[in-house]
């Protein structure tokens, strides 16, 4: 018997407990072909068959690739209807380094025809599963101004497995992959959403995810195993709940074994107003790193482990030394020629920021040489001229690099604190006194335009501009506290430096906060709120 997984959305309000009844199961080794599949076998976490109505799954490949937290199990099938070839279905196992495991399915229907599979979660020593959904109703999808309107919502919840485990379900996402090929042999990528849906259901007393796909299009999910409580904290479970209910579009929900997606811009090539792509920004889980830090919840801890290996297998499937964006700005390609796949200044700090204190936090050596990479890339740059001079040993990097580009990029100054404030951890990291000496020819900079950064009449008197060109002329309206808050954290780290901090990063300070008072902002809390927002 087989029942939907159309559980209501109220967390903890509601229960849904199925009595365990296992099915028998059969080994796939010496058979090429089979309509079901079991794998994963071994240790507590559950086995995985893969089954269809007419369809035939053929082992094409087996692989192990192994991260700094993380060991992936990837199995390839080629998947036929009869004589006919279907496609291709992909199950990676991710065991963590804290033996957590997280499963990532994904079909790849080749066929101008809709087609399904089932896969099968099959659990032991348990008698009952339990949902407690989160809770998605309250989520208003919203227009937003840069990027329309995000139709996800979250994952589908907690499940309880008996004395098992727990597991966290993600949603399934069917979608298109879409390119653009440029005369130089690069591609911009990214994905045209097509559903979300809740593929759960239970069947003999198993977990049976169904992915469904429409013509020649992709389906794929996950779930993440623990044989612990994800949770040992019920208040703590809710608070993330009606956190992520908030803050749905910047919380990681579509995972793959290389990446999140999330919502793009409009002015992105291949254009689509439905567009998601794998932001470099979008791939560190700061939410779930901090909570770790704060609660020591196992789901954060895995969460986090995860992200980081994501961002491994990202710049591993690139197979390059830095993350380099993968779908093409329209903006930033008009404005200077550059396409994808380019480097973002801000997207890598962000990044590699983030692997600095998952490092520390995990105690992973190897983690934190990798943490330098971006930090030699910003040497590079000012080495091969990416930059805006001020004279003397006063410049600004770029904000971008990359194939087809023009001429020099602007320089924004949110994206100038922010290198400045990296290499700076950086330097204390490592000792190397060049990324010292990096960050203070960008602060000369600042400091050499000085007042210049503040606009003196029209609604934004008193706010700073977002960016510099090449030509030193100013342009664009800046983010309202972002700006405010690297110059907040560029004094604290200057501060142990031996040059202290900037007198005029002081009065930068005064000036916005000037405007943000006068435009009604309680500036305090709304940098606190902004803060724990942005973690």
């Amino acid at each position: 018997m087989r029942k939907a997984l159309a559980w209501g959305t109220v967390a903890f309000a509601f229960v849904f407990v199925v009595g365990l009844v296992l099915s028998p199961r059969f080994m796939s080794s010496g058979v090429d072909a089979l309509t079901g599949y079991t794998v994963f076998e071994d240790g507590n976490a559950p086995a995985v068959n893969i089954s269809g109505d007419e369809l035939e799954f053929h082992l094409a490949e087996e692989q192990t690739k192994q991260s700094d937290v993380a060991e992936d199990r990837i199995l390839t099938f080629d998947v036929y209807e009869g004589q006919r070839e279907a496609g291709t279905f992909t199950l990676t196992k991710r065991t963590l380094s804290n033996d957590d495991v997280v499963y990532f399915t994904k079909w790849e229907n080749g066929q101008d025809i809709a087609t399904s599979m089932d896969i099968t979660y099959q659990f032991e020593n348990t008698d009952k599963l339990t949902l407690n959904p989160t809770p998605v109703d309250s989520i208003q999808h919203k227009h937003d101004p840069t990027v329309g309107v995000d139709s996800t919502t979250l994952p589908v919840g907690l499940l309880q497995a008996g004395k098992s485990g727990s597991a966290w379900l993600g949603r399934s996402y069917q979608s298109t992959s879409l390119s653009e090929t440029y005369e130089d042999g690069s591609k911009s990528v990214l994905r045209e959403i097509g559903d979300e849906v809740n593929p759960y259901m239970v069947e003999d007393g198993n977990l049976v995810q169904n992915l469904s796909s429409g013509r020649s299009d992709i389906a794929e999910s996950w779930m993440l195993w623990s044989d612990e409580d994800l949770f040992q904290d019920e208040d703590v479970l809710k608070n993330w709940e009606a956190y992520t209910a908030e803050h749905y579009m910047s919380t990681q929900k579509w995972l793959t074994p290389a990446g999140s997606y999330k919502k793009l811009a409009y002015s992105i090539e291949p254009g689509t107003e439905l567009g998601y792509g794998r932001s470099i920004g979008g791939l560190p889980n700061k939410s779930a790193l901090e909570r770790y830090k704060e609660t020591g919840e196992r789901f954060f801890e895995s969460m986090t482990l995860n992200s980081v290996a994501m961002i491994e297998a990202y710049r591993a499937e690139k197979d390059t030394k830095l993350w380099k964006t993968e779908y093409t700005s329209t903006w930033v390609m008009d404005d200077y020629g550059i396409h994808a796949p380019y480097t973002d200044t801000r997207h890598n700090e962000k990044l590699s920021l983030f692997l600095m204190k998952a490092a520390d936090t995990f105690d992973v050596p190897s983690l934190k040489e990798q943490t330098l990479v971006y930090a030699d890339h910003l040497l590079k740059q000012a080495e091969e001229g990416n930059t805006i001079s001020y004279g003397g040993d006063a410049f600004l990097v770029a904000d971008y690099d990359g194939p087809g580009k023009t001429k020099t990029p602007h320089a924004s100054l949110n994206h100038a604190l922010g290198e400045a404030y990296y290499l700076l951890q950086a330097y204390q990291q490592s000792g190397k006194e060049s990324y010292l000496e990096l960050a203070h020819s960008i602060r000369l900079a600042i400091e050499e335009i000085g007042m210049d950064w503040v606009r003196e009449e029209g609604e934004h008197r008193k706010d700073v501009w977002y960016m510099v060109k090449a030509d030193h002329s100013f342009a664009g309206n800046d983010y309202q506290l972002l700006t405010l808050i690297d110059l907040y954290k560029n004094q604290q780290a200057w501060s142990k430096t031996k040059y202290g901090t900037s007198d005029m990063f002081a009065k930068l300070i005064d000036s916005k906060a000037a405007y943000l008072e006068r435009a009604d902002v309680d500036v305090a809390q709304a940098v606190s709120e902004y803060e724990s927002i942005a973690q």
